[in-house]
């Protein structure tokens, strides 16, 4: 099994055709706590997750939330408890740019940067 690098690069991925070019970190920790819902032009936003056991996944809830997956999880089980369901999760990063591509309110992120000319990035970080 190689070893994984001490760097790598996260890209906040959404379909080209929304009108934002840019998100900040709280921007979009807000999306996915599910504290931002439309888009400035009131469109629906709809945030993608990859699975919990995905490396990607990890470094994303450490670099937009300063946390671990077990301690996000216990604010779904109360957010669950109130009726709000969590961020759909797609299988892999291929299904991530597959879905972002198809629905025009999505945002994803993922590992590899994408080359569809139906998506754009919105912010990139370098995560540990």
């Amino acid at each position: 099994m190689p070893m994984p690098s001490a760097w790598a690069d996260l890209y906040i991925i959404a379909n080209k055709e929304l009108p934002v070019t840019e998100l900040d970190k709280s921007d979009i920790a807000a999306i996915y706590l599910l504290k931002k819902k439309r888009w400035q032009n009131g469109d629906d936003i709809m945030p993608i997750n990859l699975p919990a056991q995905a490396d990607a996944r990890n470094r994303f809830t450490a670099a937009i939330f300063d946390s671990t997956p077990d301690k996000l999880g216990s604010y779904w089980d109360q957010m669950l408890f109130k009726g709000e369901t969590p961020p759909v999760t797609q299988s892999s990063e291929q299904a991530v740019i597959l879905f972002v591509e198809r629905i025009k309110g999505a945002i994803g992120y993922v590992e590899t940067k994408p080359e569809s000319p139906h998506i754009k990035i919105l912010q990139q970080f370098s995560t540990k």
